[in-house]
């Protein structure tokens, strides 16, 4: 017990150096496509599976991994102008943006029955009320009043194509009205960077021949971790310090 502090800052220094050492220059791998294959990513989604559900309402369904990019500038042009049009309008900066999505949509309906009234004529719905003001006199004009009332619906959600099949991930989105047309999609999403370097401290327990029980810290880059603890030996009555390296072959 008298030289548990010493012993445990040995350790943990012996980890800084090992950090120091093996991963000196420690970042994040960037994979650079060369300039003659790379290809602008555009906002817009192309592959837009559209469907009608029971109620009628038409839903435009993407998938997740759809636009996803490093960084703006692996975007096309017309793209960038639009995405700093809109970083501008929220007054962020580039590295503030994470995701944007556009969907264009279109409510259109024929032969609405108006009912007249004694300032002019009108139609109401569950979604759409529009009002016609006739005008006072020959010579004045019409005004009208609308208002809607849009239930805009946004889901993420996985499906398997059987029940032994690898889960996939979805975006949907719909206006709860059988009126409504989406037109197009477009996204963009920057891809999230991982966090490679991690510190860890546990409760710890190991069992050989005999029990051991302590304490351990240690630090995470990638898939290597160093480690180290202090572990008291139950059939000895002794502490001992533990230095551990691993590396994760495999991770689900």
């Amino acid at each position: 017990m008298k030289n548990l502090g010493t012993n445990f800052l040995i350790a943990v220094v012996a980890i800084l150096i090992i950090k120091i050492v093996w991963f000196p220059n420690e970042k994040e791998v960037r994979v650079e496509i060369p300039p003659e294959i790379k290809e602008a990513v555009k906002a817009t989604v192309d592959n837009v599976n559209k469907n009608i559900d029971k109620k009628g309402y038409e839903h435009a369904v993407i998938d997740d991994k759809e636009n996803i990019i490093r960084s703006i500038g692996q975007l096309n042009d017309s793209s960038k102008r639009e995405l700093d049009s809109i970083r501008n309008l929220l007054a962020i900066e580039r590295k503030q943006f994470k995701e944007w999505r556009q969907y264009n949509t279109t409510i259109a309906a024929k032969d609405l029955p108006a009912e007249s009234n004694d300032t002019g004529y009108s139609f109401k719905d569950k979604y759409a009320s529009i009002e016609f003001i006739s005008p006072k006199d020959t010579f004045g004009k019409g005004t009208f009043n609308f208002t809607y009332n849009a239930e805009i619906n946004y889901a993420e959600y996985w499906k398997k194509e059987w029940f032994l099949g690898r889960k996939k991930n979805y975006i949907d989105f719909w206006i709860a009205d059988p009126r409504a047309t989406i037109n197009g999609v477009k996204r963009v999403k920057i891809e999230p960077k991982p966090d490679n370097v991690k510190f860890d401290l546990n409760a710890s327990g190991f069992y050989t021949n005999r029990l051991n029980l302590g304490v351990d810290g240690g630090l995470s880059v990638g898939r290597t971790r160093v480690g180290a603890g202090y572990y008291y030996d139950m059939v000895n009555k002794q502490w001992r310090p533990l230095v551990s390296l691993k590396y994760r072959i495999l991770e689900f």
